[in-house]
């Protein structure tokens, strides 16, 4: 090869540009578009239920979220002025999206947080507990941990409660990875468990009895607690 020709394939060639978010629609169109959809909305809470992941991890999230959505507003902005004059006119109005969209946002996390209030799309609890209402739904082998329930008579359990150790549960209990079991006696006199996951503040989780068993009225409004029935005899809470 001639060094013409190794000039010629050295000037053919151009190093590919770096990928700039800055310049990228996908940063400050598609990702605000997706935490719109899923956070005021509550799917991603209905999300940490179905897969009983610590509530707290999602609020550390929502902070994080919410700073992504102001820093794509401010700049979506600052951009959208700087280049108003020389943008086509569907630019501008990808432009005006990328400021909208963060609108949206904010507007929808005021009118309808899903944290810790009831809405239209979640009219009896949460949108965690629902999660977690089908999480126990497909997880939890039912009537295994009822025959388990029967095996105790009056003297095996306090009307208080008792809190059971782990080398005692089933493996019906073993499967759901509960963080305590708690076995007590319902307005029946009949064994019931209350399974918890949680910590002091944030704590979630089943409470199992027989067919029989009568459901307390949930008080979200009153105590940010709600129950969902999976069953009778079987429902979920949160609070």
């Amino acid at each position: 090869m001639d060094k013409s020709e190794n000039t010629e394939t050295t000037q053919s060639w151009k190093p590919k540009p770096a990928w700039n978010l800055m310049e990228s629609d996908v940063g400050f169109l598609a990702l605000p578009l997706v935490l719109t959809i899923l956070v005021p909305t509550g799917a991603l809470l209905y999300v940490f239920g179905r897969l009983s992941w610590h509530v707290g991890l999602l609020l550390i999230f929502h902070m994080g979220a919410a700073g992504f959505i102001v820093c794509c507003f401010l700049a979506s902005a600052a951009r959208l002025l700087a280049g108003w004059r020389r943008y086509t006119g569907n630019r501008k109005l990808l432009g005006i999206a990328e400021v909208g969209i963060p609108m949206v946002f904010a507007i929808l996390c005021v009118i309808g947080s899903p944290l810790l209030t009831k809405s239209w799309l979640w009219p009896d609890a949460t949108p965690f507990t629902y999660g977690f209402r089908d999480r126990i739904r497909s997880r939890a082998d039912i009537p295994a941990i009822r025959a388990w329930l029967r095996t105790f008579d009056k003297s095996g359990y306090d009307e208080h409660g008792d809190r059971v150790p782990a080398d005692q549960w089933p493996e019906s209990l073993r499967q759901v990875k509960p963080d305590v079991v708690i076995l007590e006696v319902n307005q029946n006199g009949s064994p019931r468990i209350r399974i918890i996951w949680g910590g002091a503040i944030l704590r979630w989780g089943a409470t199992i009895a027989l067919e029989d068993m009568e459901i307390p009225p949930s008080s979200l409004s009153k105590w940010y607690e709600a129950w969902l029935l999976l069953e009778p005899g079987v429902y979920v809470y949160d609070w």
